[in-house]
């Protein structure tokens, strides 16, 4: 044994003062590039063993210092700063581990897990909580997951492609609160940022849809909770939105329609609108649209401020045409039309057993005023003067003469009418007579013209059969029935 000591002895000596040592048991010198070459086939080279707390004991490691860590099971080395993994040494494989199920990537003290690309931190997984933040380290309070962009790059993306009826991204809530909501979108930035934003450019596509699956569930809520906000804004046909400053419940637009509102049932209303905090209230047959207001139920307006041009607050028609009428109306030739239409002006009333019955106006060429009243001769002669409201409303000149009519009430020699003018007229009794009988009278004169507020004027007294605004063209829409797919909300309700 001596010997052999000596002759290790011998050896090492020999080697001290070489550039570089070689252990072997052949002889063989040490590689040029290696100041210690260790050799066996039969052996290993044993680096120290000792736990984590004996590591982290370690008075200034060397940069490059190399252990095995009996805590972890695993060789680490000290950079200069930190004690690192030596991969594989319980870390990760670039090209992928073979795993047993008990492997995991993250940290098991309170330190957060750091991604990093280009020496740049992009995400985090936050120590304390289970928030996750992508392009910040400062969490959003109360959200999990926090993904942020200071430029054109959008923070989330969801994208399927192929022919399946998929969708880019699933959000549920099942919260039994009233305020819970599946998606939240808000704007802080420029004017016409959206919230929430979707785009349809396919066939039948819709930017966004909404689907209410029970009585008191809604597809889709619009909600302003400004005093003078609009719930929601409409509008296409690629033309710009308006909306009222002070604000309404919605604000559509649309360059060829507004709004179009159908309904599939035979007794169903196209529309129902309500004003003045009123409810909902329709005619039990269906109609295409039911107003209902505390004093107005539909205000119609022209605002057309031009002459020679018809314009009218309201039209209904029935059957292209057949019957029609204009309300609140001015004629190409200017004339005002309170209601004009062809049929029969009416009213009802109740017969001898109650039911309702029809009485019809009459009608005339001239756009006459009728006035009635009674007087009595004194000595054969009376002077009449008229009501100095209705005398201001006719015109009297020998284009238009005023219309009496007398009826007596009692035996004389008959009368007749003289110097009739807007204001009054004579009744005197023929063959010079002097009695004092009574009589009832009925006057009619054409109507004044009215010169209206943009200066033009209404000539009334000149129409004679004038010429009617006649019906207005009916075009007829083409409609296309849009078949909803609703297989998202089918594979949500097979989870």
């Amino acid at each position: 044994m001596k010997n052999i000591l000596v002759y290790i002895l011998i050896i090492f000596s020999s080697f001290s003062f070489a550039q570089n040592v070689a252990i072997n048991g052949t002889g063989a010198v040490p590689d040029a590039s290696a100041m210690l070459d260790v050799a066996s086939v039969n052996t290993g080279f044993l680096t120290p063993r000792m736990t984590s707390a004996q590591r982290i004991a370690i008075a200034a490691p060397a940069t490059g210092l190399l252990v095995y860590d009996t805590t972890l099971s695993a060789f680490l080395y000290f950079d200069g700063t930190i004690w690192r993994l030596m991969a594989y040494s319980g870390g990760w494989l670039l090209a992928g581990n073979t795993l047993a199920g008990t492997e995991f990537m993250g940290s098991i003290n309170a330190q957060p897990v750091r991604f990093f690309s280009n020496n740049t931190e992009r995400m985090r997984l936050n120590a304390s909580t289970e928030e996750i933040m992508m392009n910040t380290i400062a969490p959003t309070a109360g959200n999990i997951l926090s993904s942020r962009s200071t430029n054109t790059l959008w923070p989330i993306n969801g994208y399927v492609s192929g022919a399946g009826n998929v969708a880019a991204g699933y959000f549920e809530n099942t919260s039994t609160a009233t305020g819970a909501f599946g998606v939240l979108g808000t704007v802080a930035g420029g004017s016409g940022a959206a919230g929430v934003r979707g785009t349809g450019n396919t066939l039948n596509g819709s930017g966004v849809t909404g689907v209410g699956q029970s009585a008191t569930a809604f597809g889709l809520r619009g909600h302003n909770t400004n005093a003078s906000g609009t719930g929601a804004l409409i509008s296409s046909n690629g033309i710009a939105a308006t909306y009222l400053i002070a604000g309404a419940g919605a604000a559509i637009n649309g360059s060829v329609t507004g709004v179009w509102g159908r309904t599939s049932d035979a007794t169903g209303t196209g529309g129902i609108f309500s004003g003045n905090a009123q409810g909902a209230t329709n005619l039990a047959g269906g109609s295409g649209l039911s107003a209902v207001g505390t004093n107005i139920g539909v205000a119609g307006f022209s605002n057309s401020a031009a002459n020679g041009v018809l314009r009218a607050g309201g039209y209904f028609d029935t059957n292209a045409g057949q019957s029609f009428a204009y309300v609140g109306a001015r004629t190409a030739a200017n004339v005002l039309r309170k209601i004009e239409g062809n049929g029969t002006v009416n009213t009802v009333v109740r017969d001898l057993n109650e039911k309702q019955v029809v009485l019809s106006a009459p009608e005339s060429p001239e756009n006459l005023f009728q006035d009635f009243g009674q007087g009595q001769l004194i000595n054969g002669k009376v002077h009449i003067t008229i009501d100095p409201i209705f005398s201001k409303n006719i015109i009297v000149n020998e284009k238009h003469p005023l219309r009496v009519f007398i009826q007596l009430k009692g035996d004389c020699n008959g009368v007749f009418v003289n110097n009739e003018s807007a204001t009054g007229f004579d009744v005197i009794e023929l063959k010079a007579g002097t009695s004092n009988t009574k009589f009832t009278y009925f006057i009619t004169g054409n109507r004044a013209d009215e010169t209206l507020s943009d200066g033009s004027v209404s000539k009334y007294s000149d129409e004679r059969f004038a010429p009617s605004m006649g019906a207005q063209k009916i075009e007829t829409k083409e409609i296309q029935e849009l078949r909803e797919n609703h297989n998202v909300e089918n594979r949500k309700n097979e989870k």
